[in-house]
């Protein structure tokens, strides 16, 4: 620590009005006088090596225990879990239609395409978690989403109407006849999608942001009782066309699911900005968020949303190359929803470094680490112990209901992919250090790399032959999520764990 601003006098700014010097505080660090410099548009100075580095040199007056975590994480994984049980339940609802092959059809073409639109608000939960400080910051982020949101319609509606997603729907994804139609309709009113899915995930961010993640585990259990009420009343809603129920379907589910988290929330804390300004601070000191900084930080999150979303076409597009197209893409399709089931605990984890990472004091590490090792380790035993015996070609054929012809090479794809949990919850745990810090412009690096690493490899086993094709998808998983781990285990060494200076957080 520098008492009486000793450092700011050095950096020239202890007479300024708004100095850290002027407000009272009679202990001021060289963190708080970098940060001040850099907000006002100083020039930067590099923050001199001391023996006060972050690691370490404040440890916080609790330490960090597993039983924290698994209260924090666990309301998490069981929410995200669900949401993808969910999506079965969709299924369900499509089969209840008049014509339900042209419908289930229909509304897969039409959600993947809505999709490509929508998945900036998925980074909103991510942006809130890691930007919001005060009630300031608070107001500016849920501007910034209001007017994306806004931006986002704006640009469905505009697809949608003007016949242009008509026209991709015809040239690009083949679509015709009463396929064709119902997709179109189903685009229309998808086009309000977007409102619900910013609501959500914003709404996921604020308890995530308080750590009371209680409530998204009971709102998701809401959506799935609504969604059941809905397919048990269906055929009640019949006097309006079946292409609009099947995307009333999807849209309500998601509102009532968002609904629920902001009634709940102003229940619960009756005034957010007031909760935030009182929430635990475990990391850098609290500074002034600027728009261009919420820019800055969530424009490499979207980078990431877009390329993650189109790893499963260029898969797609090696399976389709093989020697028995249908057999491997069936195979594939079948084990990577198992897969999936089992994996989807991993994937929210980067919220769990990004709240309780602190100040990246090593022993918060160690024990973060701990947690990720134990979860990582458990869902790859479980998924090896379904691979590798009876129990997955059971799941499958009794279960699922695929063929033995189909679910026989989709246990090989299991035994292969065996490996992914571990590695997907080591690249989260760095995912959110890097976020933490604010640095996600690596990730946005990241995810190119490991798209690129991932086209390499299907593009490479689509014409070497393997004994089972289907493997190809899980190669070109592992092969991308090893590349990509390893790039950012490299950036957090290098720019979060080496002490660089505080203002970087801002970049």
């Amino acid at each position: 620590m520098f008492s009486n601003g000793k450092e700011c006098s050095i950096l020239g700014v202890a007479n300024h009005p708004s100095s850290p010097l002027n407000q009272g505080n009679p202990n001021i660090t060289n963190d708080l006088c970098i940060s001040w410099v850099w907000q006002k548009g100083m020039v930067p100075i590099a923050r001199p090596r001391s023996t006060s580095s972050h690691q370490g040199s404040e440890p916080t007056s609790n330490a960090l225990t597993m039983q924290t975590l698994v209260v924090f994480y666990a309301p998490l994984a069981a929410s995200f879990f669900l949401t993808i049980l969910t999506h079965s339940l969709f299924n369900a609802g499509l089969a209840r239609l008049p014509s339900p092959e042209i419908y289930i059809a229909a509304f897969a073409v039409a959600r993947s395409l809505m999709h490509v639109f929508e998945s900036p608000m998925i980074m909103l939960s991510q942006t809130f978690a890691a930007l919001v400080e005060g009630r300031q910051s608070y107001i500016k982020v849920r501007n910034f989403s209001t007017t994306l949101v806004g931006i986002v319609v704006a640009a469905l509606g505009l697809f949608s109407i003007s016949g242009l997603g008509r026209l991709v729907f015809i040239h690009v994804m083949g679509l015709t006849g009463e396929t064709l139609a119902a997709a179109n309709t189903i685009l229309l009113v998808f086009v309000v999608f977007p409102c619900t899915s910013a609501l959500k995930f914003f709404m996921q961010g604020t308890a995530i942001r308080l750590q009371k993640t209680n409530s998204l585990t009971v709102a998701t259990v809401v959506r799935i009782v609504y969604v059941l009420i809905f397919i048990a009343n269906v055929d009640k809603l019949m006097f309006l066309p079946a292409a609009v129920v099947a995307g009333l379907m999807f849209v309500s589910a998601l509102a009532v699911e968002g609904l629920f988290l902001l009634f709940s929330t102003k229940v619960a804390l009756r005034n957010v900005g007031r909760a935030i300004e009182h929430a635990p601070r475990l990391g850098a000191p609290k500074t002034e968020l600027t728009y261009p900084a919420i820019v800055s930080f969530f424009a490499p999150l979207v980078v990431t949303s877009v390329i993650r979303s189109a790893a499963m076409p260029i898969i797609n597009i090696g399976l389709a190359r093989t020697a028995t197209p249908e057999l491997t893409l069936s195979a594939y399709a079948v084990a990577w929803g198992l897969a999936m089931i089992i994996q989807s605990p991993s994937i929210m984890f980067h919220q769990v470094t990004l709240s309780y990472a602190g100040n990246f004091e090593p022993a918060r590490l160690r024990t973060l680490k701990a947690f990720a090792a134990i979860l990582g380790l458990a869902m790859s035993v479980v998924m090896a112990l379904l691979a590798f015996t009876d129990a997955a070609f059971f799941i499958l054929t009794r279960m699922i209901g695929a063929s033995a012809a189909i679910s026989q090479p989709a246990v090989g794809v299991l035994q292969v992919a065996s490996i992914l949990p571990l590695l997907m919850i080591a690249r989260e745990f760095y995912w959110g250090l890097l976020a933490k810090r604010r640095l996600t412009k690596y990730l946005g690096m990241s995810k190119v790399i490991s798209i690129g690493a991932l086209a390499a490899t299907v593009a490479v086993f689509s014409v070497v032959p393997l004994p089972n094709p289907a493997v190809l998808g899980a190669l070109a998983m592992i092969i991308s999520e090893t590349v990509e781990l390893i790039f950012v285990f490299f950036m957090t060494k290098r720019h979060v764990l080496s002490g660089p200076p505080l203002a970087n957080v801002q970049d």
